[in-house]
């Protein structure tokens, strides 16, 4: 579970406000609380995965996983979010579900006619998803999930998410972090697929 989980924040670093709002479990105070729980959660949805043969390339299918993987400790979880993020990459609401249908539509076509390569095409499903940010919390992770589901529905390559970096978390997030950008921004997407695949 690992490979997909980038742990760089301060365990002992107090819940922000904003997070209480939607918590099923009152009694959390922490982030390193907070990461205890939702990993908990994330493993049981990850079971649930394992059993899956629906396709994952769905909307429908993207909706339940995140469910599945925050039920225990978000009550909105597997819901659209409704609200502006801070980031001005990120979609706003109205464009939320707009995108995930055009990402369904394109998705299908780049894995049935293959003009780009299963890797780039796990890159740009990545980029956009993250991009949509179609949920309140857990986008990151969930999008690497469902990649890796995807990977695997296409019995391609599964993504490392920058393995060689796993003793440095913050310097891996980072360099995560810049290639979704430049991708997202310049459409250059060598970086994103050379830190998911190498």
């Amino acid at each position: 579970m690992s490979d997909f989980l980038f742990k760089d924040r301060d365990g002992q670093t107090p819940l922000p406000p904003e997070l209480h709002k939607g918590l099923k479990i009152k009694s959390i105070q922490t982030v390193g609380e907070l990461d205890e729980y939702e990993e908990d959660n994330i493993a049981k949805g990850l079971s649930w995965l394992a059993k899956q043969k629906a396709n994952p390339c769905k909307y429908e299918f993207w909706l339940k996983l995140h469910k599945k993987l925050f039920e225990n400790v978000w009550t909105w979880a597997g819901k659209i979010r409704t609200h502006e993020l801070a980031n001005p990459d990120f979609k706003l609401p109205r464009e939320i579900w707009p995108e995930l249908y055009q990402l369904e539509k394109d998705l299908d076509f780049w894995i049935k006619a293959k003009t780009i390569s299963n890797q780039e095409s796990a890159a740009r499903f990545h980029e956009r998803i993250e991009t949509i940010h179609p949920f309140a919390n857990g986008n990151g992770r969930f999008g690497r999930i469902i990649t890796e589901q995807i990977c695997r529905f296409q019995q391609s390559d599964i993504p490392t998410w920058g393995r060689k970096l796993q003793s440095k978390p913050a310097e891996r997030r980072a360099v995560y972090i810049a290639s979704l950008t430049r991708a997202r921004r310049n459409g250059d997407y060598s970086d994103l697929v050379a830190m998911m695949f190498t």
